[in-house]
């Protein structure tokens, strides 16, 4: 996306009235061992975790013998931290710490062309961050260790099943980028033909596993990078996963990735939402926007997209309930 939307949906979130039921926080992380990595992170949180910012807990606390779930967000190729808002703010208020980091290199407003195709840094941002968490003397005492839970979108969707268990075959996925199919797959809006970038990984860079056994529920939105995969050997998941995929999806379609994902992961369920949905129906719903930007928020005549995040955002809470 451009830098427009991404402004657009910083904005509006930082000028709308605070949801009473909810409080959210900015934190800053680095991860020394990838080269200083910054990871801009938001936390949203539930009203009734009162957390005074570099203040720890006392063993007094109200609060301190009750422990949240946490889940980590991830947004898709060029999205940011704010991609998921409107899902971050539905999980906080039904009682989940929530945690969604800017994917470094692969954000709205920093793009670093290879980093769009880095997509093992992706999980291992994701575990990063859930280890600051957990050790963070703002929330460890309060987040509930044992019920951890990711949500990804497209390429986050990818990253989602990475840390599920699912090892991504890099040859494979070379040697896809190279047929009309991988083509058309890995063209994206947000950063064009990506297929000379893929052909340049080397493949013995990226670490042999990528699965965070602590985390213990998974949803992938419309998951991409499914051309990496076509065996079920390279499956090793055994947690619940719950996939959500759009009939009219273009940019990573359902029979290539989101049902792909299925057949190889017995513990998954598949929901295909219809209605002419497309990919980027999950993206936060944006009142104005540039006619360059209409593929990312116009939806067909009759779709309503705040309705169809009620959807979803029901259907996700009911797994993670289920599920941790």
């Amino acid at each position: 996306m451009k830098r427009f939307a991404y402004l657009i949906i910083f904005l509006a979130y930082s000028f709308l009235p605070a949801q009473k039921n909810i409080h959210h926080i900015s934190k800053e992380y680095i991860d020394v061992s990838r080269g200083n990595r910054l990871l801009l992170t938001e936390i949203w949180y539930p009203q009734d975790l009162e957390i005074e910012p570099g203040k720890e807990f006392s063993a007094n606390s109200q609060v301190y013998a009750k422990k949240y779930p946490l889940v980590a967000l991830s947004h898709g190729t060029g999205g940011n931290r704010f991609s998921l808002i409107w899902l971050a703010k539905k999980l906080a208020a039904e009682g989940f710490i929530v945690v969604s980091v800017d994917h470094f290199g692969n954000t709205t407003d920093n793009r670093i062309p290879e980093y769009f195709v880095k997509y093992w840094e992706r999980p291992l941002d994701i575990s990063f961050i859930i280890s600051q968490l957990l050790k963070d003397s703002e929330f460890s005492n309060v987040t509930d260790h044992n019920k951890l839970a990711v949500i990804g979108f497209s390429l986050g969707g990818y990253t989602s099943m990475a840390l599920a268990g699912a090892k991504l075959d890099c040859s494979l996925l070379k040697k896809a980028a190279k047929s009309k199919q991988g083509k058309q797959e890995l063209t994206v809006p947000e950063m064009g033909d990506l297929t000379p970038l893929i052909e340049q990984i080397d493949c013995k860079q990226i670490p042999d596993n990528l699965k965070d056994e602590r985390i213990k529920a998974f949803v992938a939105l419309s998951p991409a990078l499914g051309l990496g995969f076509s065996t079920k050997d390279q499956f090793k998941v055994q947690a619940p996963v719950l996939i959500i995929g759009t009939d009219n999806d273009k940019i990573a379609p359902v029979k290539s990735n989101a049902a792909k994902y299925h057949r190889f992961i017995p513990t998954s369920q598949l929901q295909v939402l219809k209605g002419n949905l497309g990919h980027y129906i999950f993206l936060p719903k944006v009142k104005e926007y540039s006619a360059a930007e209409a593929i990312f928020f116009e939806d067909p005549k009759g779709v309503d997209r705040t309705e169809v995040h009620r959807e979803v955002g029901e259907m996700i809470i009911d797994f993670l309930k289920k599920s941790l």
